[in-house]
């Protein structure tokens, strides 16, 4: 049977993988032209077999753990619909992020798009992350944490969430989209619902970036200067985020308007009231869970200081 500590040590072991052959694989770029597809498949690899060898272990069924439920295609569409209204919450959390850190999602995707197809960046970027991430954070790791509190369960699963993402400005939006990936899975009762989610955000990513560097001729390192380049340009960068700011008041009260929807329809949103106030059963934190995350922030930390030399 899963436990909380089980699941922090399954968190650190998958930091420990990640840093040491993303340190290995730098080192290897270097010598040898990696494409980005071997990179994503590997990077996915190590953040989903931890948790599926730990599920194993401890002698739980995956589908015992993890919520796979059949989700009704009027739902979909309306968690289609919500996330799209969250999205200008997340690009304000971005701006917000980028007064002091590089944007390194543009950069990552924009790469991508100049070396590989629509396609490829499509099942590499928005579909396995998706899946995978969504397994780990929404799966294992979050319905471990409910079992002792649900309120604990989606802050902390969602702050993991962000700081496996190993830099400060993905960080920020992660943690509060992670935050509603776990709730909307809560309002439909399927981890499915969460997958569709992360990947509807995924893609409108990998599509925006896309169209952007085809209206540059192709020239997607036009793309990655001008979204790395913002943060020197603090009035436009502050009135593109008061801008949004307006957008995101309006459309988030939308998105939150169809989570309740979702909730009702379910039959969850009186459950989910209740066990948010319900106190925690057992002690969630360890000395593994806390040793992850320092690593991860000694990693985030690492890398800025490194941007600056």
């Amino acid at each position: 049977m899963t436990t909380n500590k089980g699941a922090n040590r399954t968190f650190l072991i998958t930091v420990i993988i990640y840093i040491l052959l993303s340190f290995v694989w730098s080192i290897v770029s270097h010598f040898f032209d990696i494409p980005f597809s071997a990179n994503s498949l590997l990077t996915q690899t190590v953040v989903f077999l931890p948790a599926f060898l730990y599920i194993k272990i401890s002698g739980m069924k995956v589908r015992e753990l993890i919520p796979y439920r059949r989700i009704k295609i009027s739902d979909a569409l309306q968690a289609i619909a919500m996330t799209y209204l969250f999205y200008p919450l997340l690009i304000v959390v971005n701006l917000i992020t980028m007064f002091f850190v590089d944007n390194e999602t543009a950069g990552v995707i924009t790469t991508a798009a100049g070396e590989q197809s629509l396609f490829w960046n499509v099942v590499f970027i928005a579909l396995l992350p998706a899946c995978v991430e969504e397994f780990v954070f929404r799966g294992m790791l979050y319905q471990t944490y409910k079992k002792s509190s649900l309120l604990v369960g989606v802050l902390l699963s969602a702050f993991l969430f962000g700081c496996m993402h190993m830099n400060f400005n993905q960080f920020a939006y992660a943690f509060v989209f992670g935050l509603v990936l776990a709730l909307t899975l809560e309002a439909t009762g399927s981890i499915f619902t969460s997958m569709l989610c992360h990947f509807v955000l995924n893609l409108n990513s990998v599509l925006l970036i896309t169209v952007m560097g085809h209206m540059q001729g192709g020239n997607f390192s036009n793309t990655i200067e001008e979204s790395s380049t913002l943060m020197d340009h603090p009035k436009l960068l502050l009135m593109g985020a008061l801008s949004w700011i307006v957008i995101a008041v309006f459309t988030t009260i939308g998105a939150v308007g169809i989570w309740i929807h979702l909730a009702k329809k379910n039959g969850n949103l009186e459950r989910i009231q209740k066990e948010l106030k319900k106190p925690t059963k057992e002690k969630i934190f360890s000395i593994p869970l806390l040793l992850g995350i320092l690593m991860t922030a000694a990693v985030m930390v690492f890398m800025e200081v490194l941007k600056r030399i």
